[in-house]
């Protein structure tokens, strides 16, 4: 088995609101997906890039998928980077990634996934979910510098997006 397997293997049971969720869909579930390509080449090795904004877009709230939208046609507009300029899954754009570890809170509709492992040094991402439409959502990104979280001044990818965008999505500059 590689690492993928042992690093999932170890996460505990996924935390549900409300009863049963469907395989693959509870916070947990998602945010293992999210690492799943990272843990299967922990070290950056294959030629390849994964595109971490598309990824969290997939399993984004509409309001934040419209904002990671605006990103993207900036992007697109300009031909260079915008509002996001390193991968939001791992907090960097090069990867080497151990000791990966998942905790999961919910309760009624709001849930939290946060994510633990090293990257060149400590890395603490909690991931906010809203349950919408009868599905679990991520509604932000939050990029802790260590657990004391309010204390460290958390990024958040939504807060981040809004500045730029606008809680619409459209550019307000």
């Amino acid at each position: 088995m590689g690492l993928l397997a042992v690093s999932l293997a170890a996460l505990p049971p996924a935390a549900r609101a409300g009863g049963a969720e469907p395989p693959g869909s509870t916070p947990q579930a998602i945010v293992e997906a999210l690492y799943r390509p990272y843990l299967a080449d922990p070290h950056a090795e294959k030629d390849t890039t994964i595109d971490s904004v598309a990824q969290v877009r997939r399993h984004a709230t509409p309001a934040l998928a419209r904002l990671l939208d605006a990103d993207r046609a900036c992007e697109k507009r300009t031909q260079g980077i915008c509002a996001l300029d390193f991968d939001i899954i791992i907090d960097g754009q090069d990867w080497d990634l151990s000791g990966f570890g998942l905790q999961a809170e919910a309760s009624d509709d709001t849930a939290t996934v946060t994510a633990r492992f090293n990257n060149f040094g400590p890395r603490v991402l909690a991931y906010h979910f809203a349950r919408t439409g009868g599905r679990w959502l991520i509604d932000d990104v939050i990029i802790l510098k260590d657990d004391a979280g309010a204390a460290d001044h958390p990024w958040s990818l939504k807060d981040t997006l809004v500045s730029e965008y606008g809680a619409t999505g459209k550019k307000h500059r």
